[in-house]
């Protein structure tokens, strides 16, 4: 396997643009976990949050021979980081799949955490700090109320407003998958007595899975989720207005027609602003390949159009459209894709401005080499104010096809409207040496922050980065040592 020279750190970190290193040295790329013990051992499945200046990653990782959990942040977003990680799982038994959401100094992550039962089934575990990541709880908390251990608890997702936090997953204590979530209204200190189921159809009848979800800082929590009820995959959302105490009602089917299941209807994403709620995801309806459609609620989630609309505009169901994202400023929405249509992967944006009913105009096409020449994939999206920030990975520089890629990004300050007319890089090291996966981006003061699992050293690290809004990183080969 090709991987970059295992250099000095200081002088590892660096990027590629065509400009010449007597003009500029490299950008500086900041490896953020303190794994030294072995080179084989996995940092992975980041997961970061960005709140007041506070940068914080937790990710899974075996330096310990059990997986478990690690944390690090940094206070100057993303220029020094905790000289030490901090292990937050503290179990024997592996721990796995975090996530983590940041409401200021307040950090809550949770994850997958198999100490409970003697058959390793795993349950969902929070553990909290109030000081931007410097302390946390003597000991984790299991949220998730089985306590024996007895049901595999899967896929936990948390987001944070204020001092509310709220946890959704799924798990078979009574026989299929069925969604759950947790809540605390004190910042971590006290949780629902128990979990709130969220499916409304019999419990343990049908597989939900893959929950996401979004909050406000009134307890009103909207969870959507993919659901087999019918057959084929439907995707469902159901939303609480007492701070996930409740989710009264039935829930609802967002992907429309008068059957369900009969198309597949996969990974939805959601977004909320104010009153309104976005659910986006791909399905086959069209076709024997995907297209991205969505569901849009301008009640909070109370109620929900009989149809969805679709978002991408080339010929329905001929070419892949899949992994949307969507996040959205009031009535202005954005989602982000990876589409086919010109062979290979590229990644396309999409806006309507008025909560997603219309959607004018054209696509852009936001990766600018060749259309379609190389895999542009798994867009993340990111919208503050006017600024629109999208980052994917790029497999343009893999000339050996061994599967390595580059993460790029482009970005807007216009609310989508224009956008940089070349991508920018965001790692710094050799151009395709190594893969660049799981990217978490983020916008402090002018700067694109970044974070992803990288392999240059041939095992799974996590590295950082921060660019200036417009900036790429520029690499600079190591000179070579002189003939004697």
């Amino acid at each position: 396997m090709r991987v970059a020279p295992p250099l000095l750190l200081a002088s590892l970190l660096a990027a590629c643009t065509g400009e010449s290193a007597e003009d500029e040295g490299p950008t500086q790329d900041v490896k953020v976990d303190h794994n030294l013990k072995d080179a084989a051992i996995e940092s992975i499945v980041p997961r970061s949050c960005f709140a007041d200046g506070h940068l914080a990653v937790a990710w899974q990782d075996d330096r310990d021979e059990a997986p478990a959990i690690w944390f690090n942040a940094s206070g100057d977003q993303g220029a020094t980081w905790m000289t030490a990680d901090v292990p937050l799982s503290l179990g024997e038994a592996g721990a796995y799949a975090p996530d983590i959401a940041c409401a200021g100094e307040r950090m809550y992550v949770v994850w997958e955490d198999e100490r409970d039962g003697d058959l390793r089934y795993r349950n969902i575990y929070v553990n909290v700090s109030a000081d931007g990541g410097r302390s946390w709880l003597a000991e984790p908390l299991q949220i998730d109320g089985d306590l024996e251990g007895e049901a595999m608890s899967l896929a936990p997702r948390v987001v944070a407003v204020g001092d509310q936090a709220y946890v959704a997953w799924f798990d078979n204590r009574d026989g299929a998958y069925d969604i759950y979530v947790q809540a605390t209204a004190d910042g971590g200190a006290t949780w629902l007595e128990a979990p709130t189921r969220v499916d409304t159809d019999p419990a343990g009848d049908a597989y939900s899975a893959w929950p996401r979800l979004a909050a406000n800082e009134d307890g009103r929590v909207v969870v959507a989720w993919e659901d087999s009820r019918a057959g084929g995959s439907d995707i469902y959302a159901n939303v609480s207005t007492d701070g996930g105490v409740t989710f009264a009602g039935d829930d609802a089917r967002l992907d429309g027609g008068d059957d369900g299941g009969v198309h597949d209807s996969f990974l939805p994403s959601l977004a909320m602003a104010g009153d309104h709620v976005y659910v986006v995801w791909h399905d086959e309806r069209n076709g024997d390949e995907r297209d991205v459609f969505m569901s849009a609620s301008s009640d909070g989630g109370a109620s929900w159009p009989d149809e969805p609309k679709r978002v991408d505009s080339d010929a329905a169901g001929k070419f892949a459209s899949i992994n949307p994202v969507v996040a959205a400023v009031g009535d202005r929405v954005h989602v982000v894709w990876q589409d086919a249509r010109a062979g290979g992967y590229d990644i396309y944006h999409r806006f309507s401005r008025d909560g997603g009913q219309e959607w004018g105009g054209e696509e852009r096409r936001l990766d600018t080499d060749a259309g379609g020449e190389s895999q542009s994939f798994t867009p993340v999206l990111l919208v503050e104010g006017d600024t629109v920030l999208v980052g994917w990975g790029d497999g343009r520089a893999d000339g050996e096809e061994v599967g390595f890629n580059d993460l790029f990004y482009n970005y807007s300050e216009n609310g989508g409207q224009d956008w940089s007319a070349d991508d920018l890089r965001l790692n710094s090291n050799e151009p395709g040496s190594a893969y660049a996966v799981d990217l978490g981006i983020h916008l402090g003061d002018d700067a694109v922050l970044a974070v992803w699992g990288d392999g240059r050293f041939g095992s799974s690290d996590i590295f950082a980065a921060s660019r200036t809004l417009g900036e790429q990183s520029r690499y600079v080969p190591p000179e070579e040592p002189a003939e004697p």
